[in-house]
């Protein structure tokens, strides 16, 4: 499936650079790589392996240095963004974000004190991650992150969806 055959109500917001992070069992690349690459100036959207020594500290160096105007990440990639996000105090928009249940922990990744800000997309259906115990994690004054509960989304999330909370971050103030 590529964009041409995806019908969008919403017109992309635009935004200098971006940075999309996978989840664990995910590949690079897709729809929504390929949404974004149209959305925004510069998108990077590197093959993740989560077990790679050192990753966190390589991704916090390459962050704090480009300084992206926005985070996004998907399960395990969610995580990985609200820690970026936490150290950094760049704007995040994490679906379904690992902040439990993961089957390992990632190299050197640790929360920073910037206060987070973004929003949080959970599947209402999920099963992998739960979304009322995600939701009792991240909630609470230490944080500005809006959490979006999405009745009919799993742990794999529809373009539509994607596409939504991008533009709602935008709308929202986030960015």
């Amino acid at each position: 499936m590529t964009m041409k055959n995806v019908s969008m109500n919403l017109k992309p917001i635009n935004m200098k650079s971006v940075i999309y992070f996978h989840g664990l069992e995910s590949k690079p690349g897709g729809i929504k790589v390929e949404f974004l690459d149209n959305a925004a100036d510069i998108v990077e959207a590197p093959a993740m392996d989560y077990t790679q020594k050192g990753i966190f500290k390589e991704w916090l160096d390459y962050v704090k240095t480009e300084q992206p105007d926005l985070i996004i990440g998907s399960s395990m990639g969610g995580y990985f963004a609200l820690a970026l996000a936490s150290h950094t105090g760049i704007p995040v928009l994490a679906f379904n974000p690992a902040v439990h249940s993961r089957i390992f922990e990632i190299d050197g990744l640790t929360s920073g004190k910037e206060r987070v800000k973004g929003i949080v997309a959970l599947g209402a259906a999920d099963d992998i991650i739960s979304p009322s115990k995600t939701f009792n994690m991240l909630r609470g004054d230490w944080n500005d992150l809006y959490m979006h509960l999405e009745n009919n989304m799993g742990h794999r999330v529809p373009l539509s969806v994607f596409i939504d909370m991008y533009n709602k971050i935008h709308d929202e103030g986030y960015i």
